[in-house]
């Protein structure tokens, strides 16, 4: 068992993941220690509007060059750049028109969100080659901005959401100019100007599902501020720093490895035997780490945050089956995405929006119960898109089986 957990590219990238997820958290602590609740509040907010943005920004095109095993050659680092800007555009008038942020913060959002897509889009170019040492830096390079916007806050003493919004976007500035330099370098000779045959038919029904499964994972900071208000918002930046983050780091390992190793699987028993594997030591993960948050979160918050934020058992709680099916629901949708055909990508597609429109209906339904309302409701979303994602995920597998 050892010796799987060792081999097993998912937990050594998830180890990876850890060491980012680890300074995500500590950064929010940083900031939370910091910064009073409502301008803690307000960093959580961008943090999660750029979550949502970053990743779909390429439109796809940084999922079809993972599924295809391709190369991101002049032609698609034209559209990546296009791409990345109108999305940075449209989310500053999200962000204007649903949240009334102040203009130096949406200035903060639109340079933060442009760089991140070019540096998502550069990070799937390694990714697709399997080159995991370049591409995983430069995908957790946010959770180090974060850690760096903490540390930067408090030795400043600043006290307000736009000192460290701008810490932050200077930071994804860097990394993105330095990951663009290192990808035209490596690929001046690679299909500079074709266009992959089907490339947007593929490219939408894949970023709609990302999207969908981005929107879930940043729903909470999305909602919290309109159902509740925007001390609950960072009460719950302390809970997905303490108790959310092992599970998103763990969520995001997990698609990150298996749909280049599923593409590449030589015989459907190697992609089973694959699946199987992965999925047995994810569950042992998620067992252990489980029962090690729920001990150590309260008495890690009151301690750190000197007794500003306590966290009850009962949100404790709530978190933590939230984060287990988050990883349950990318495990699935990691497998649709890899071998699902483009009509069954769609249905995904619908059902994962339809499984977020409910989880909105019902927090502000829940609202009356505070913020553990809210969180179970959004968690009720999670696990209908489990088993719509299962549905759709595991018949494919058993037809290759057949047909094989």
């Amino acid at each position: 068992m050892l010796k799987a957990f060792v081999n097993s590219p998912a937990l050594r990238v998830a180890t990876a993941f850890g060491v980012g997820g680890a300074a995500f958290s500590i950064g929010n602590l940083l900031l939370a220690r910091q910064l009073s609740a409502e301008a803690y509040g307000l960093v959580s907010l961008i943090i999660g509007l750029v979550s949502l943005a970053v990743v779909i920004a390429p439109l796809g095109i940084d999922l079809v060059i993972t599924r295809r095993g391709l190369e991101l050659g002049r032609y698609l680092r034209r559209i990546t750049l296009a791409t990345s800007l109108l999305t940075s555009v449209a989310t500053v008038i999200v962000g204007a028109v649903l949240y009334r942020l102040h203009a130096s913060l949406l200035i903060c959002l639109l340079v933060t969100i442009a760089a991140g897509g070019v540096s998502q889009a550069a990070s799937a170019h390694f990714q697709s080659l399997r080159q995991f040492s370049v591409s995983v830096p430069i995908l957790q390079s946010p959770n180090w901005g974060v850690v760096l916007a903490g540390a930067a806050t408090t030795a400043a003493a600043a006290t307000t959401a736009i000192f460290s919004c701008a810490i932050l976007a200077a930071s994804g500035l860097a990394t993105s100019v330095g990951a663009w330099i290192l990808l035209v370098r490596r690929t001046s000779g690679a299909n500079p100007y074709g266009k992959p045959a089907g490339l947007w038919r593929e490219a939408i029904p894949l970023v709609a599902v990302t999207a969908a499964s981005s929107t879930f994972l940043q729903l909470e900071r999305l909602v919290i501020p309109a159902a509740l208000n925007i001390d609950d918002l960072a009460t719950f930046g302390v809970l997905a720093a303490l108790v959310g983050s092992p599970f998103r780091i763990l969520q995001a390992a997990v698609g990150f490895t298996i749909i280049p190793r599923l593409r590449d699987a030589e015989s459907i028993e190697a992609r089973n035997q694959l699946l199987k594997r992965e999925g047995l030591l994810m569950i042992i993960v998620i067992l252990a780490g489980s029962v090690l948050i729920w001990m150590l979160a309260p008495y890690l918050a009151h301690l750190l945050l000197a007794g500003r934020y306590d966290l009850s058992n009962s949100l404790v709680v709530a978190t933590v089956i939230a984060g287990v099916l988050k990883v349950f629901s990318a495990f699935a949708t990691a497998v649709a995405s890899a071998l699902a055909p483009a009509r069954n990508l769609r249905i995904l597609s619908i059902g994962s929006w339809a499984c977020v429109a409910i989880a909105t209906f019902a927090s502000f339904a829940a609202a009356r119960w505070g913020l553990l309302g809210v969180l179970y409701a959004i968690s009720a979303g999670w696990l209908i898109r489990c088993f719509i994602a299962s549905w759709l995920s595991l018949p494919h597998l058993r037809q290759d089986l057949t047909s094989a």
